[in-house]
């Protein structure tokens, strides 16, 4: 009887601490996309990419503001690209592509 008792606590401390890690995968998940989805989230990605991008060109990139939606699509504002000599090489006011939010997630 006292070994039945002990097996089956066993058996929900398990249960219990699965239930745990996956309540605390799921509230990882749901902040990294609230962070991807905030104002403040994408200045700092808007910052990075044009960082990223500046460094491995040797050219002046500027983005002025990025949207990213939760179907996907993601939108700059004034993207303004500048090649080794300084001429302009693409200026937009607005464009927008569609991109899989998952691979946004895994940065």
């Amino acid at each position: 009887m006292l070994l039945e008792k002990k097996k089956k606590l066993k058996k929900y401390r398990f249960l219990r601490i699965l239930g745990r890690i996956f309540a605390v995968l799921i509230t990882l998940f749901i902040l990294r996309v609230l962070f991807i989805r905030s104002p403040w989230g994408q200045d700092i990605i808007v910052q990075r990419a044009v960082t990223y991008a500046s460094d491995k060109t040797n050219t002046k990139v500027e983005i002025e503001k990025l949207f990213i939606t939760f179907d996907g699509n993601i939108m700059l504002k004034g993207l303004y690209l500048e090649d080794k000599k300084g001429d302009t090489l693409v200026y937009s006011k607005s464009l927008e592509a569609d991109m899989l939010l998952h691979l946004l997630i895994q940065l």
